[in-house]
């Protein structure tokens, strides 16, 4: 179950929420079990299901939720904000800007290079081809350089 909290951080970026939804997604688990246990591999089915919920649970909110200009944009100076305490802030800024990707490009970030999945289960989890899991994250990768701010000298070569 840590693993599944852990890849519902990396989709989320908020630990309430990553709980949240590991815990409907088990519930879900539960109530499918027969479906779920039928399954050629029932961990990619169950982290399936998972995206399958946060895509849900994000649609409903879209529809019912107003965003304002200062909220969309809060935390990008934090994100631009070199950080004197290092990793747990440059993770936490990262996540940040994984956060601002559209809902399959994180979804493929967060299988691929959290859970280390190769393509192959990355694509079974989501329900698409091996070339679809390639394709997105190679946007996502571009939307990211694209979204991290320009720094000075050796930083900006990373």
């Amino acid at each position: 179950m840590p693993r599944l909290v852990g890849l519902a951080y990396a989709m989320t970026g908020h630990k309430a929420d990553a709980e949240d939804l590991v815990q409907d997604t088990l519930a879900l688990v539960v109530t499918t079990w027969s479906r779920v246990r039928e399954a050629q591999n029932v961990d990619a089915y169950v982290r399936r299901m998972m995206v399958n919920r946060l895509s849900s649970v994000k649609r409903r909110k879209a529809a019912t939720e107003v965003v304002s200009h200062e909220a969309v944009t809060a935390d990008w100076s934090v994100a631009a904000a070199p950080s004197p305490a290092g990793g747990l802030a440059e993770r936490e800024a990262v996540l940040g800007l994984i956060r601002r990707l559209p809902d399959r490009q994180r979804a493929v970030i967060a299988l691929r290079y959290y859970e280390d999945l190769p393509d192959r289960e990355v694509a079974a989890a989501l329900g698409c081809s091996e070339q679809a899991v390639r394709s997105a994250a190679h946007a996502a990768l571009n939307n990211l350089r694209q979204l991290v701010p320009e720094t000075d000298g050796e930083e900006a070569q990373r």
